[in-house]
């Protein structure tokens, strides 16, 4: 079983970068907004009906030491998706201490319950399918907001399918008794992590959609070209980030 929890770390990284980047807006590749902005407040009201409050009960329950070894150990889950595009962009020696990290952590780490590995020189690494193919030569496409998943594009929605792939228990028989529960522990514990800055996207921004967009677009761009300014083709920056007269200036009212 899948969870929703890549999504909510997903939006922690757009703000963050937004707060460092500003709010800047790429029309010009978005020729489905009316249809992602319908999709996108479709996302918040499930945000708001069930994964804030499934956040607030999961802080609730778990003091924080334990949160953070749980977010530890879901991290080190899904590590592999890492592992196995650091091989396919031919980075051989970060692929092989990624590997060694999610050794270590797995194994001395108890599970990936602690992080033994940073402090052993092996750091972690943010890394995607969606960047192999943009390395490979792919181009970007246009921005999409999937059903729970969120902000995509053409190029990077079909990494969904290879981090599934890469996720240890979809390829062990976990009984529904087991998976659910971690599932819906996972993605607690990644709202959480994001409560902060999610009010921030949601209070502080003109337009919470475009603020997502513009931020997942350079969140995407810099972990493609890390510490590069968008290639002179991308004009990813300088379009107005007015809301269309046809939609409410701020987000979805909660």
């Amino acid at each position: 079983m899948q969870t929703l929890a890549p999504r909510c770390l997903r939006l922690i990284a757009l703000c963050a970068l937004a707060l460092a980047g500003g709010c800047a807006s790429s029309n010009n590749v978005d020729p489905f907004e009316k249809s992602n902005r319908f999709m996108y407040n479709v996302n918040d009201g499930f945000d708001a009906v069930v994964l804030k409050p499934l956040s607030v009960v999961y802080v609730a329950i778990f003091p924080k030491p334990i949160r953070d070894g749980l977010g530890n150990a879901f991290n080190n889950l899904r590590y592999g998706n890492v592992i196995a595009n650091d091989f396919l962009q031919g980075k051989m020696q970060q692929g092989l201490g990624d590997l060694g990290r999610m050794a270590a952590n797995s194994t001395i780490g108890i599970g990936g319950l602690l992080d033994v590995a940073t402090p052993m020189h092996l750091p972690a690494h943010d890394n995607d399918f969606g960047t192999t193919l943009a390395l490979w030569g792919v181009g970007q496409g246009d921005y999409l907001v999937l059903p729970i998943v969120g902000s995509s594009t053409v190029r990077d929605a079909p990494g969904l399918a290879v981090d599934y792939a890469t996720y240890p228990l979809a390829w062990v028989n976990v009984p529904l008794a087991a998976a659910i529960p971690l599932d819906v522990t996972e993605t607690a514990d990644a709202r959480a992590r994001g409560d902060v800055l999610l009010r921030f996207r949601n209070e502080a921004a003109l337009d919470p959609y475009v603020f997502t967009r513009t931020a997942y677009l350079q969140y995407r761009e810099n972990l493609i070209h890390p510490g590069k300014p968008a290639p002179a083709d991308q004009d990813l920056y300088n379009i107005d980030d007015t809301p269309p007269a046809s939609q409410p200036a701020t987000g979805p009212s909660k």
